[in-house]
């Protein structure tokens, strides 16, 4: 297992990037999932994604990996991300935006909590804090109260899982495998899975749906390798609320592409959201840890 080297500061740092590259890339798809399946966009973007990163290895001197069941760990944390993808686009079209994206936003906490039972990392009242600040910044957002119980409201709650399982399997990788090289491995899987549903659902796509793609797939080529990054720098349980600010960031898009406002109670629970994540820090820099 990876140790992090609680180079905290910098992780955090790299998390608010990759959310800011996955957030501008969903404002991107939520216009071209409506002209195509989202298991053909899913599977040819990783097709672009995979020749993005096979560029980036060769030119940072990084030889292209290949699966192997000797190191499972890259393995699964593909498997993990195909989880999370299929469950909450599959979810999306028996429940609300804001219910769904409440619930798919327990991610951070269970990450914190991973990270406190799989890998001993230290359970410090203000992460949870911190976190749980975060979540309610979320609910204030997304404002899921009134909906129905149904079983189906456990695919977003799963989705999070897996997304934590995603996150806390990277830090079981081998230190010798680049970030890039992990990203390749885990965008693999997801084109292979995505693959196979899409043979069934294939249709004709043009131009401007080609160049989203390509737009998409630069942001989360970005994005992927610096979450990797993140987690092996930093502790799980401190970068764990920075998480929440892909909700900021898709206020500001909204804002600017859609003209979407925000009322009182969103904007209270946007500050929140920022709030815990400058808790975690100020907490932090009040007790440094040895670099």
């Amino acid at each position: 297992m990876v140790t992090p080297t609680r180079h905290n500061a910098r992780a955090a740092g790299a998390i608010v990037l990759a959310m800011a590259a996955i957030t501008a890339s969903d404002a991107l798809v939520k216009g071209l999932l409506e002209e195509i399946k989202p298991s053909q966009f899913i599977f040819v973007r990783a097709l672009v994604i995979l020749q993005i990163l096979g560029i980036a290895l060769v030119l940072n001197n990084q030889r292209i990996p290949l699966p192997s069941l000797r190191q499972p760990w890259p393995l699964i944390r593909g498997g993990c991300e195909l989880l999370s993808t299929s469950l909450w686009l599959f979810g999306l079209q028996f429940i609300a935006l804001p219910t769904a994206a409440a619930l798919a936003w327990t991610s951070p906490i269970m990450v914190t909590l991973l990270g406190i039972v799989i890998l001993r990392e230290a359970n410090s009242l203000w992460r949870w804090i911190s976190v749980l600040v975060g979540f309610i910044g979320v609910l204030c957002v997304t404002r899921p109260w009134g909906t129905e119980w149904s079983l189906l409201l456990l695919l977003p709650v799963a989705t999070a899982a897996a997304s934590a399982l995603r996150e806390i399997s990277t830090r079981f990788i081998e230190p010798s495998a680049h970030p890039l090289q992990i990203a390749f491995i885990t965008v693999l899987v997801v084109a292979v899975g995505a693959g196979v549903v899409s043979v069934f659902e294939w249709q004709s796509f043009g131009w401007r749906m080609a160049g989203g793609m390509l737009v998409s797939a630069l942001l989360v080529s970005t994005a992927f390798p610096l979450m990797i990054m993140a987690v092996r720098l930093g502790e799980i349980t401190f970068i764990a609320p920075f998480f929440f600010t892909a909700i900021p960031f898709a206020v500001i898009l909204g804002y600017v592409f859609w003209g979407d406002t925000l009322d009182g109670l969103a904007t209270l629970g946007v500050i929140a959201i920022i709030a815990g994540g400058w808790l975690t820090a100020q907490k932090t820099r009040a007790r440094p840890s040895p670099e």
